[in-house]
């Protein structure tokens, strides 16, 4: 079982920098995560990166 199973995350800024790493660390030890960034782009770019991954999806 993943450390963080069951688990929901929300990551401001997560679509780059420390803020993408938290969240891809996250959904690596199995949170859901929802995250936020004021650059859509770049946000979405995390999410196609985690999923990608294959973590588990975003709420």
């Amino acid at each position: 079982m993943a450390l963080l199973e069951n688990k929901v995350a929300f990551v401001s800024g997560g679509g780059s920098g420390i803020g993408r790493a938290v969240a891809e660390a996250y959904a690596q030890e199995g949170a859901k995560v929802v995250l936020s960034d004021i650059n859509v782009e770049h946000g979405e770019e995390t999410v196609k990166i985690i999923k990608d991954s294959g973590a588990r999806p975003f709420l």
